[in-house]
């Protein structure tokens, strides 16, 4: 996997810079020094990482500038759920009153890794309930999040569920669930 950073000067006279690339062995940089920095000029450098194991892993290009102006620039490598299709509606059949409906919301994960989740009722109804709160999906597996559809009255009712996955750069999954109650 590669990344690429850009460095343009903005400033209007002429600069010498030292470009110090990532140390680790998993991160490898490359980018071509032609001359000084000039006004406008961008220098190109890329970045490819090297895995050899499922870990967070860290390291930096360091830009050395004429005076005390010096750049950090800190690169971060993890692994991710690439593979997780959380629906963000689900309507679910109509259901006579006094009975049930379970609807399983899968969470997979093809990384040799495990990563935990959690859920929060965001909108809650009576006639909802989601299992479990938290868990873990497990490294090459599956597990999963259910919601339990129990009508207890005639109406149509909704909930709000967000899934939560302990990862870097994570965003939360939102997902409405719909449900309404029919006449046996």
């Amino acid at each position: 996997m590669e990344c690429f950073f850009f460095f343009k000067y903005i400033f209007s006279s002429l600069m010498n810079i030292h470009i110090v690339p990532t140390q680790t062995r998993h991160f490898h940089t490359t980018y071509t020094k032609k001359f000084r920095l000039i006004p406008g000029l961008c220098y190109t450098l890329e970045v490819a990482f090297c895995p050899d194991e499922w870990r967070y892993f860290y390291d930096c290009v360091r830009v050395h500038c004429q005076g005390e102006e010096n750049l950090l620039v800190p690169v971060h490598a993890y692994p991710v759920l690439d593979d997780l299709n959380i629906p963000t509606r689900i309507d679910l059949p109509a259901v006579p009153l006094g009975h049930s409906l379970h609807h399983l919301i899968p969470l997979r994960c093809s990384r040799p890794i495990a990563f935990q989740f959690q859920a929060f009722v965001l909108q809650p109804h009576p006639a909802f309930s989601v299992q479990p709160m938290e868990g873990e999906i497990p490294a090459g597996g599956e597990a999963g999040v259910t919601v339990t559809f129990h009508p207890v009255r005639y109406e149509t009712s909704q909930a709000t569920v967000q899934l939560v996955v302990s990862q870097f750069s994570s965003r939360p999954f939102l997902c409405t669930v719909t449900g309404s109650c029919s006449p046996r």
